[in-house]
């Protein structure tokens, strides 16, 4: 496979082209370094039990945690808002029915 400096190199010799690549590369420990980063005893997640690096300060728990967390009290209080239109629906249609046997 050409990269891009060879492709537009032969159209035009004075185009300036910066080849691109793995932009996220991944490195890879050796095996002592494997062995090191087991041998760490670092923080664990209150919730999930997890070794964390990074956790949120309102209430401890690692990142991955706090964005379950998040997820859930974002579907809670939609379905709070679900429940609080329903019952004003529903009140409005029994006043509506008071109001019209008076």
């Amino acid at each position: 496979m050409k990269k891009a400096s060879e492709l537009f190199g032969a159209v035009d010799p004075h185009l300036k082209v910066i080849d691109g690549g793995s932009h996220r590369r991944q490195k890879r420990l050796s095996a002592k370094a494997q062995v090191d980063w087991d041998k760490l005893d670092g923080s664990k997640c209150p919730r999930c039990g997890l070794d964390a690096v990074r956790f949120r300060p309102e209430d401890g728990v690692c990142v991955f945690c706090g964005q379950a967390l998040n997820e859930k009290e974002l579907r809670d209080e939609r379905k709070q808002a679900r429940f609080l239109k329903y019952m004003t629906a529903h009140n409005a249609r029994i006043n509506k029915g008071k109001r019209s046997h008076r």
